[in-house]
């Protein structure tokens, strides 16, 4: 079924990179639309078998009929790779790389709602200097705050994948484990939003990008 979603996509994706004009779409100097391989049903089960879990089906159908990585949506996608800790997704041939993670951390549970909730509790009791004594005491209550808010803001990254940069410290994160599973979530807390869901499946952001990238260059 997840087959027909990707007939002739790799094709199209690469036609775009004999465009004259093809850096102008936003991200392609980050991808230049290549993409890497397609995977093997054998790799395919050895980085499940470090996830812990199965790839969500549309995102595994385009890595066995698409490609590992590279060309896609802002600055391309980055690439499950072997390395000596085991599978991670890598910025393999992108200029402006996601940061990289590990099938071990995406294979957790994701819980980057209910983590939200709990930051924004923590940020109504930030400690305030003038209710301290002293200024060490103020210090030490502000380290230990500090401490639980980025254990708490490094913990919402789990359970997915940073897929694709975007620019500007915001990232496109596809959700590995639990009831979002195989959805596209945003990383947006630089603009403190926190990471919130674009509404879309892959192989619907995937495509509309492509069919967006076509028409800016009236392929």
């Amino acid at each position: 079924m997840h087959e027909v979603t990707w007939v002739g996509v790799r094709e199209r994706v690469l036609r775009l990179a004999e465009h004259s004009e093809s850096d102008k779409v936003f991200g392609a100097r980050g991808h230049g639309f290549r993409l890497g391989p397609v995977m093997s049903e054998e790799q395919l089960r050895a980085v499940e078998a470090d996830l812990g879990v199965g790839l969500p089906a549309q995102y595994r159908s385009f890595l066995l009929h698409v490609g590992a990585g590279g060309a896609g949506p802002h600055y391309g996608l980055m690439t499950p790779s072997l390395g000596d800790g085991g599978w991670q997704w890598r910025g393999i041939g992108l200029a402006f790389p996601a940061q990289p993670t590990t099938a071990e951390f995406a294979g957790r549970p994701f819980v980057a709602e209910v983590l939200q909730g709990e930051l924004d509790a923590l940020d109504e009791q930030e400690p305030v200097k003038d209710a301290f004594a002293t200024d060490e005491e103020f210090r030490h209550a502000h380290a230990a705050w500090d401490a639980r808010y980025e254990e708490l803001h490094d913990a919402q990254e789990a359970g997915a994948v940073f897929l694709s940069e975007q620019g500007c410290g915001y990232t496109s994160l596809l959700v590995m484990t639990g009831p979002h599973r195989g959805a596209i979530w945003e990383d947006l807390r630089p603009m403190d939003r926190g990471i919130e869901p674009t509404g879309h499946g892959f192989a619907h952001w995937y495509r509309n990008w492509l069919e967006r990238a076509e028409q800016q260059l009236d392929t």
